[in-house]
């Protein structure tokens, strides 16, 4: 793209230029400030309206249901992604959302939580679709146009993506994917549009991902900003897209191909914050706090975030049956505050389940024992990330006030994920090189080759585990890719996909009291979901059907 450009227009999308942030994509205006006319007839309303893509992607949408935390792509990646996922658990999700995770809000037809992500998906897809329909008419550079419809049909590609990760049924119960799901939406517009198939729907992105690969090489197309995407971008979404497909030659050779120029964090780096981005990450968003406040992901999801503090509810922890999965000596096991790390002959591993010690309804540390509060102080003073480069606001801590005392900090609570200035800024890692290892070492177990699969997850433990070995093979050697999945991307908006993905039931138990084999889960907050429950596939809202008469509901059965 030509770089004089991009200086005022990134000054432009930074003062807020993306109007869509209503309720409804059908009310959403598809592009920026500039006028459709501008858009459709102009190089420079293209780019614009490009820019405002992206910068939707992470903007607050706090009129959208009134729910002020809806922030585009780390909220689907969290809500949808995690909260109701077996690795991870949130109390301040749990207790600021009202529900508990079972998924029986997915299915209700007038509820916000199946329309949020419908919106936010046709919003990007309706914006594609705007400069699409007419990028190849438009005078001016090349180059830079070409560019541009490289990018709108990735990140066109990406919304489809979601929609499937959410709505679609899971591909063993699709009918090889003859089941309707959503309405394949390629040029811009709201007018009446049938279902299309799952394989209608995974046709079209293989084409826009295919067709963006050759505009990426042909015309050299690169990128400023990592918060836009590239060729590597591209193939990471079609990564996803294989996997849900279970297109293993597709996934294995595209992953290899999406993550060569990514090299797997270091130690240090893992814990450095995850609140800027490294060589490894692919895709993320900026690490500015400009239009967003509160609604950052840091304010909610890091450990130093303001609502962990001011809220006193947390911010994340990790399945404790799932941290126990984690080998000794692994750098990720040192991200959680769990019985393991107790450095005190007063306070033992058995207090993790003693009412004296915790408080059960929300795995709260810091309120019943001074002794488990002094070890809780402990591990925060010694765990701040290790890039020095930050001066990071203290971990569950209030920041208006600067004390930690009453502040929320559980069992199992995440010192992955830290926030930078007042509001918890931080960069969210929408793609990284860890996932595209991880997926060719999926791709390849399944292709027969499981001397692949191993050296993938020897090269990630090279920099996570100095003692790692995996002589693994068979149904192991498949599990053991899944648990080095869950453990690598935990928090980072996987989980219940992968579950989904890979037709698993979720098995999130509760805490008992006095019983040290128990987990780290509230009792309102445990869920048994088998793999056939309905709740996997969320339903189609009735934001879409109420407008679009074209849909019949029936065959979404």
């Amino acid at each position: 793209m030509k770089k004089h450009l991009i200086k005022g227009l990134a000054a432009l999308m930074t003062a807020g230029v993306l109007t869509g942030c209503s309720s409804d994509y059908l009310d959403v205006a598809p592009v920026t400030t500039a006028s459709a006319a501008l858009v459709e007839t102009t190089e420079e309303g293209a780019e614009l309206a490009y820019y405002g893509i992206c910068r939707s992607m992470y903007s607050q949408y706090s009129s959208f249901y009134n729910y002020m935390f809806f922030n585009g792509e780390p909220y689907v990646s969290m809500f949808y992604g995690e909260l109701q996922g077996e690795d991870y658990f949130s109390y301040f999700m749990l207790s600021s959302i009202a529900t508990n995770g079972t998924g029986e809000n997915n299915r209700l037809q007038s509820g916000w939580v199946p329309t949020m992500a419908w919106n936010y998906c046709y919003n990007l897809i309706n914006q594609a679709n705007a400069i699409l329909v007419n990028i190849d008419n438009i005078p001016g550079d090349e180059q830079n146009l070409m560019g541009i419809k490289a990018k709108c049909l990735t990140l066109r590609a990406h919304a489809y993506v979601r929609l499937l990760q959410i709505y679609a049924p899971r591909w063993e119960d699709s009918n090889e994917g003859e089941k309707m799901v959503a309405p394949l939406r390629v040029v811009p517009g709201t007018g009446d549009i049938p279902l299309s198939s799952m394989n209608d729907i995974l046709a079209r992105i293989y084409d826009d991902i295919s067709e963006a690969e050759k505009l990426y090489t042909d015309y050299e197309v690169d990128r400023y900003f990592n918060w836009e995407p590239n060729i590597d971008v591209a193939r990471g979404i079609l990564v996803r897209a294989a996997l849900i497909k279970h297109d293993w030659p597709t996934a294995q050779a595209k992953a290899k191909a999406a993550r060569a120029d990514y090299p797997i964090m270091t130690a240090e780096e893992y814990k450095g914050g995850f609140a800027n981005a490294n060589k490894e990450w692919m895709w993320n968003n900026a690490a500015e706090s400009d239009g967003i406040y509160y609604a950052a992901h840091g304010s909610v999801y890091a450990c130093n975030g303001p609502y962990p503090g001011v809220w006193n509810l947390g911010a994340g922890a990790i399945n404790y049956q799932t941290y126990k999965k984690i080998p000794a000596g692994d750098v990720r096991a040192d991200l959680f505050f769990t019985p393991d790390k107790l450095n005190s002959n007063l306070v033992r591993p058995a207090h993790f389940w003693n009412k004296n010690y915790i408080t059960p309804g929300t795995m709260d540390l810091r309120t019943a024992n001074q002794l488990m509060i002094g070890q809780v102080n402990l591990f925060c003073e010694e765990h701040y990330p290790t890039d020095t480069s930050v001066q990071w606001n203290p971990p569950y801590t209030n920041f208006q006030t600067g004390t930690n005392d009453g502040v929320y900090c559980g069992f199992g609570a995440q010192f992955k994920f830290w926030g930078m200035e007042d509001f918890g800024t931080n960069s969210f890692p929408f793609m990284r090189g860890a996932e595209m290892l991880l997926a060719e070492a999926e791709a390849a177990y399944y292709n027969g080759d499981e001397t692949t699969a191993i050296n993938n997850l020897l090269e990630l433990n090279a920099q996570r585990n100095p003692n790692y070995t995996c002589n693994k093979t068979g149904e192991f050697l498949l599990n053991e890719i899944r648990i080095q999945r869950r453990i690598e991307l935990w928090g980072e908006g996987h989980n219940w996909f992968d579950f989904k993905r890979w037709n698993l039931p979720i098995n999130r138990t509760a805490w008992k009291e006095g019983d040290v084999n128990s987990n780290n889960v509230p009792e309102a907050y445990s869920k048994s979901l088998p793999a056939s429950d309905p709740s996997w596939r969320y339903i189609v809202p009735n934001s879409e059907t109420q407008y679009n008469m074209a849909i019949d509901r029936s065959l979404l059965d």
